[in-house]
This record gives structure tokens, sequence and C-alpha cells, in this order.
């Protein structure tokens, strides 16, 4: 039996941020207008975030920073941001079931431009063991999710089963992902185990 993982991020001290230029968007009120598209309609710019008492301090000074380009780089619309190096990686270890469209995304710092990628999800997957997943009382809100062997077994990446599914930061993969991702030492990224049944 394959094992899977929640793909997420290793956000180090120091590691910069890409951000909306603008006000941030809820993310998931992107996702209708984003459906029919390859491209993301706007930039994202790399910015400095320091995670203050009151609120998050958000600057454009990237001097002291120690991580720029991440492959796993975090964003404040907290979506699977890839570079095209880990975007190829997972490509290349799908088992051609998953259904995703790869959305091109440029990131610019003050000096460079970037070409990252985030999956699209074309198809509402059934992963979750109904039975054994625990759901907030009286809803369908998934609380602890536990997915089903069976109805995973063909996929190396899928997503968790949620409102906004098409672009998730409920990204789960197998060891086979995994293991491609440690191979390349790809940076930002980071595996934690999950239920599976």
């Amino acid at each position: 039996m394959k094992e899977y993982f929640f793909l997420a991020d290793k956000v180090k001290r120091g590691t910069a941020f890409a951000y909306t230029e603008d006000e941030t968007p809820l993310s998931h009120e992107l996702v209708p207008e984003l459906k029919t598209k390859l491209e993301l309609p706007f930039d994202l710019i790399l910015k400095k975030v320091v995670f203050g008492k009151a609120k998050l301090q958000v600057s454009n000074d990237l001097s002291d920073l120690k991580y720029l380009w991440l492959d796993y780089q975090p964003n404040n619309l907290a979506w699977p941001l890839m570079s095209e190096k880990m975007k190829n990686v997972v490509c290349d270890n799908m088992t051609g079931e998953e259904a995703i469209v790869w959305m091109k995304v440029n990131v610019k710092s003050e000096k460079e431009k970037r070409v990252y990628f985030i999956p699209r999800f074309e198809k509402k997957m059934d992963v979750l063991d109904e039975q054994k997943t625990i759901f907030a009382q009286g809803t369908k809100h998934i609380v602890k999710p536990v997915f089903s062997y069976e109805k995973i077994m063909n996929y190396n990446i899928f997503h968790k089963p949620q409102l906004f599914w098409e672009i998730t930061s409920g990204i789960y993969v197998s060891e086979v992902i995994k293991k491609a991702i440690q191979k390349e030492k790809l940076t930002g990224v980071d595996f934690e185990e999950i239920s599976v049944v």
C-alpha cells in the first residue's frame, strides 16, 4: 500500500512571500474567474513579511532576506505556488488520472521575474472514507479527513474535498512524488502524515 502525505510548506525565518500588488483578495473569490484561464491575470511580487504582535508587517525591502526564490513559494493567497522545476517533478510522477491544468504565474522581485505554476484541478475527487472522516457536527465541514486507499490509489496527487477544490492549499501527494521532490532537493516543501484506510 502506497503512503500519502499532506503537501505542506516549510517557511524559514528570512523567507520572501509572493504577494498580490493591491489589497489581498480572498483567494476563493478569485477561483470562479480563473476556472478557464491558463495564466493568472495579475503578477505576484516578492515581499518581506514580519509577524508582529498586532499584525503582519509587509515591506518591499528584501535586502536582509536569505531565501527569496523557493520551489514551493509561500504566498498571501495560500495557494500551491510551484517553481517550474517542482511542477515538472510533479508532472513526471502523475498517474494521468489527476485531471490537472497548470496555471502560469509571474512572480517578480525588484531585479528579476520568474515563472511559477499553480495546479488547478478539473474534476472534484471522491477521496474520503465518509464513515471514518470526522465532520463538524451537523455539517459537511471536515474536521479531520480520513482518506480511502481504494479511492486514492490511482492518484499521485489529489485535493481535499471542500467547497473550493479547484485551486486549494489542501493538496496531498503519494510517496512517489514525495521521494521525487526529496531526491531533487526542492526547497520550501514539507510533508505531513495523513490518515488513509
